[in-house]
């Protein structure tokens, strides 16, 4: 299996690990306006996502059960477990704090919170780094194909700075002024039209890619969330023409992150989601721009709470042409039996943390 392909995998895992981590505390500390609605049982959440007699029983004895949610395209790949937790939806609060600071994915090497309407200066830490002017060459040589994602006006803004300068000379921090403004404007835009503010990746033979189409499949896979919580759904779906300015249960972050993925950066743009519905809590991260190796990503948890603790569900869905094409049906199981084990690990450090007394 091929490097990048084993990166994605290992890469998602560990993104994982940024969104059970931590929830921020203003989220923590709101309280909803109105009246939670019904929600269902855990018996009932568990029956949706068709997890059998024996493994809801093995659930309720404290073990960690994976469970493989259909995908919606041979780009798409899904995995997904479940957890009871022996504590209470306070201590899950305090337990996804960690999470905006990122301390625990070692591979981003930096991040950033965008604010508001996002400026510049929300930018101003993107650097090339690591391996600086390496990626720069990527960027001024870019074309289309999957090895940068970029739109064909992005494409050519880096031709034109490569055409009026030096043929030896590499400028990497005019590339990493032209990286900063790419990212800002993809942000704005999605901040103001949501899905379809997304711009296109360009692929080879005139071909786009659409990462608001992937997200859009992504979303339209959670039928359980449409069927039991269809203001998270319309809010996942719908961005930003749902109304979430006065409600108190709502909260909302936007990120830029530098992963480093074998020495290459890869430049995220990251929308955070959170809602909480009486003592229930239900988190996404969505991924809506990927410099490369993937076209977007949307993850996902839900705390429910039951008679024995809260019931923890994780969910990710990442967009990505490495499990497309010739041999999908074979790089599809393959893939999810070796992000299995991070998954578990996650979930593992998840319960050894809520079972602290």
């Amino acid at each position: 299996m091929k490097r990048n392909l084993l990166t994605v995998i290992a890469l998602s895992a560990c993104l994982a690990a940024a969104l059970v981590a931590g929830i921020q505390p203003a989220f923590a500390e709101a309280t909803a306006t109105s009246p939670a609605p019904a929600l269902p049982t855990a018996n009932e959440v568990l029956q949706e996502l068709h997890i059998s007699d024996s493994d809801q029983q093995s659930i309720r004895s404290g073990n960690i059960v994976e469970w493989s949610p259909s995908e919606g395209s041979d780009r798409e790949l899904a995995l997904g477990g479940v957890l009871l937790v022996k504590t209470t939806g306070a201590d899950i609060v305090k337990l996804f704090r960690e999470a905006s600071s990122f301390k625990a994915v070692s591979v981003i090497t930096a991040n950033g919170k965008i604010a508001g309407d996002g400026t510049p200066a929300d930018f101003a830490r993107v650097v090339l780094a690591p391996n600086g002017e390496k990626e720069a060459r990527r960027y001024l040589n870019a074309s289309p194909g999957d090895e940068l994602n970029l739109d064909a006006k992005e494409m050519a803004g880096f031709q034109a700075l490569k055409a009026g300068g030096d043929a030896d000379a590499v400028p990497v921090q005019k590339v990493e002024a032209l990286v900063r403004q790419g990212l800002l404007a993809r942000y704005q835009a999605y901040r103001t039209k949501g899905l379809s503010g997304i711009a296109p990746y360009q692929r080879a033979d005139g071909r786009q890619l659409l990462a608001s189409d992937e997200l859009s499949i992504a979303t339209k896979q959670l039928k359980g969330i449409a069927k039991y919580v269809p203001s998270f759904y319309d809010l996942l779906l719908n961005y930003p023409a749902v109304e979430t300015k006065t409600r108190q249960d709502f909260e909302e972050q936007f990120y830029w992150l530098n992963i480093d993925v074998f020495g290459r950066p890869t430049y995220v743009l990251s929308h955070r989601i959170l809602l909480r519905i009486g003592e229930a809590y239900f988190m996404a991260d969505r991924h809506f721009y990927a410099s490369h190796d993937y076209n977007s990503l949307l993850q996902g948890v839900a705390a429910l709470p039951t008679k024995d603790g809260m019931l923890v569900i994780y969910l990710s869905r990442v967009s990505t042409d490495q499990v497309a094409g010739f041999g999908s049906s074979m790089k599809h199981p393959v893939s999810r039996a070796i992000m299995a084990p991070y998954l578990k690990d996650l979930f593992e450090s998840l319960r050894a943390k809520a079972d602290k007394p």
